[in-house]
């Protein structure tokens, strides 16, 4: 059996913390400022709050997740502690607790354009996941190997295609997909999902730096505890495809027969369809008449499309995101039926989108909004602009203040002095613009004495 390996995924790394100097950097006055503030008035989820954003942003993020999860313990409600605690727990590469504490964020928080991006990097954390459980598993792989299998677990691999045409080189993924399908009808067997197939294969690619043998498929299923591996070949020859899968029992290494069938291109799910059914008899599954009909069933009659779709699996398991939204928006395009087409691509396209998240632009979705004055509270100036525009603006505070600023204030306050929240605003998004009168007294330059 040969395997193909793709390395995956530089694209589904860790959140980026670097790239917004300002928004980034956390002042040391600031923090003993905030730190004052929690010690004068303990029962201050505010203030602790701040301390959490502000030691987030000084690159303290275990201090920042003590200091948030206490806010967020204080106030579940509280939007912002949930969405900076899953950003110091991201910084942590502590994917469960960030993963948690974004949900929360989805379920509290305020601002739509954050909860947008919260939940695209809900998808990226769930592939990092994966990923991270592929390496554990490797690390663990002789305890998995020596456990019995989980029963009727069944893994398909990838197939290997041979041929002159190069362009169906990406149906290596799409069969191995549609026979993964058929398979899992079944109500008697469980099939392993594909991501967790794929992440393990680049991950045992990553740490090897030779050719990959004959036994990585069997290697693969133990750390997978599958009892039974799928795998194949699919030959061209003119314009004719053969198809060959067999069974491997993980625990003996035993191979069945090949299930085999050979159709023209244009029979290619005709083809599927007899080879699945030849793996259910190596199986010894027999299928009720509900099983038989919903694998008869084909998600396109469009080859082109299929192909489309194919080499989407392909850029999206190299972590190709952007390319991978396009190839299943074209086969969606060739075939507006092909469901599965069309919730890749919305798959493909979250991901991508939440590649680009982290913690700038977080911030800059916030920006303007009632959760946005309560970061200012906690490191003032850096959502509401440059330099010069943070002094009038605080000097404007001192005028009329604003309830950033009043929370800020109120930080600092000593125990017993009212403190407002700024995430609770005015219920909206959009806190209204602040007026107030400043006098500014130029002394002239020939009159020392008055200066």
């Amino acid at each position: 059996m040969v395997i193909r390996m793709f390395r995956m995924v530089p694209a589904v790394g860790a959140l980026v913390l670097a790239g917004c100097a300002v928004a980034m950097s956390g002042s040391a006055d600031n923090l003993a400022r905030l730190e004052q503030a929690r010690a004068a008035n303990p029962a201050s989820e505010p203030a602790i709050r701040s301390l959490g954003i502000a030691y987030f942003k000084a690159n303290r993020p275990a201090d920042a997740r003590a200091a948030l999860q206490q806010a967020a313990q204080m106030d579940p409600q509280d939007g912002v502690a949930a969405l900076y605690l899953g950003l110091a727990a991201e910084a942590q590469d502590d994917l469960p607790a960030a993963r948690s504490a974004y949900e929360s964020y989805l379920k509290v928080g305020k601002t739509a354009k954050v909860r947008a991006q919260v939940a695209d990097r809900l998808d990226v954390l769930a592939l990092r996941e994966v990923q991270a459980d592929a390496k554990r598993a490797l690390a663990d792989e002789a305890r998995l190997s020596s456990e019995a299998p989980a029963p009727n677990t069944v893994a398909v691999l990838p197939f290997s295609f041979t041929g002159a045409d190069s362009s169906l080189r990406p149906l290596e993924r799409g069969f191995a997909e549609l026979v993964a399908t058929d398979l899992s009808r079944s109500s008697q067997l469980t099939v392993v999902e594909r991501a967790r197939i794929q992440a393990l294969l680049d991950e045992m690619a990553l740490q090897r730096n030779v050719g990959v043998d004959s036994s990585t498929g069997v290697r693969a299923g133990r750390i997978l505890r599958a009892s039974k591996m799928v795998g194949g070949s699919l030959t061209q020859a003119g314009d004719q495809l053969r198809a060959s899968a067999i069974v491997t029992d993980v625990s003996t290494t035993r191979i069945d027969r090949p299930a085999t069938d050979a159709e023209s291109m244009d029979e290619l799910f005709a083809l599927e369809k007899n080879v699945v059914l030849e793996l259910f008899n190596s199986l010894d599954v027999t299928l009720t008449t509900a099983e038989r009909n919903a694998i008869e069933q084909r998600p396109t009659r469009s080859l082109a499309a299929f192909l489309a779709y194919s080499r989407g699996l392909e850029a999206n398991d190299v972590g190709r995101f952007d390319d991978a939204r396009r190839y299943f928006d074209d086969a969606a395009r060739i075939d507006p039926n092909f469901t599965p087409a069309r919730d890749k691509s919305r798959a493909a396209s979250r991901v991508s989108a939440g590649t680009r998240v982290n913690a700038a632009s977080v911030e800059s979705g916030l920006r303007g909004t009632s959760e946005g004055a309560a970061v200012s509270a906690a490191t003032p100036g850096t959502v509401s602009g440059g330099s010069l525009g943070n002094a009038a603006v605080a000097a404007a505070e001192g005028v009329n203040p604003s309830p950033a600023a009043g929370a800020t204030a109120g930080a600092i306050s000593t125990a017993g002095q009212p403190q407002r929240d700024p995430s609770a605003g005015t219920g909206g998004d959009n806190p209204g613009v602040k007026t107030g009168t400043v006098t500014i007294i130029i002394h002239h330059p020939e009159h020392p004495e008055r200066r």
